[in-house]
């Protein structure tokens, strides 16, 4: 049976308005147009019947996620290290992939596939995360706005992209 991924980054946050490239601040917060963002996001994934949410222990992330899905009055969110983003990001120059980073976050997603048996979840992190999860499932994308949505379905082990969703439109 199909399952449903649902990777997105979280909205805009204090730090991204101050235009900090990469925000490592654990409790950097959600901006008045992050939380519209989110809403926005909420919107989106109101029909798609998410289950379980897998985030960054960042606040900007989790806030994302609760924002993003409390249309589901029982839906869990988890707290996973492995989806922090990296101080230096995930990327030499060159567009390889720094091998630990992407390891240990294609881990985490192996982990949740192995593990988790339900049918549509989510996972709220930040830009870089979003990235290699993407790339992990053989989706290539470069830069990822704030509150950026990637669909994506597990089909007998295949994974196959279905659509990407911004808030800035």
């Amino acid at each position: 049976m199909p399952r449903h991924f649902y990777f997105f980054r979280h909205a805009q946050t204090n730090e991204n308005d101050e235009g900090k490239r990469y925000g490592t601040g654990i409790n950097a917060w959600l901006t008045e147009l992050g939380v519209k963002q989110a809403e926005k996001l909420g919107q989106y994934l109101a029909n798609k019947k998410i289950e379980v949410v897998y985030s960054s222990p960042y606040r900007r992330a989790i806030d994302t996620a609760k924002i993003a899905t409390q249309n589901y009055s029982a839906i869990k969110i988890i707290p996973e290290d492995a989806l922090t983003e990296a101080v230096f990001g995930f990327w030499y120059e060159n567009g390889d992939i720094l091998s630990n980073n992407f390891n240990k976050i294609k881990s985490c997603l192996e982990n949740i596939v192995e593990n988790d048996l339900h049918q549509n979840i989510a996972i709220s992190s930040h830009g870089g995360v979003t990235r290699a999860l993407c790339w992990a499932c053989g989706y290539r994308v470069e830069g990822i706005k704030n509150c950026e949505c990637f669909h994506f379905v597990l089909d007998d082990k295949k994974w196959k992209f279905v659509e990407s969703f911004s808030c800035d439109n």
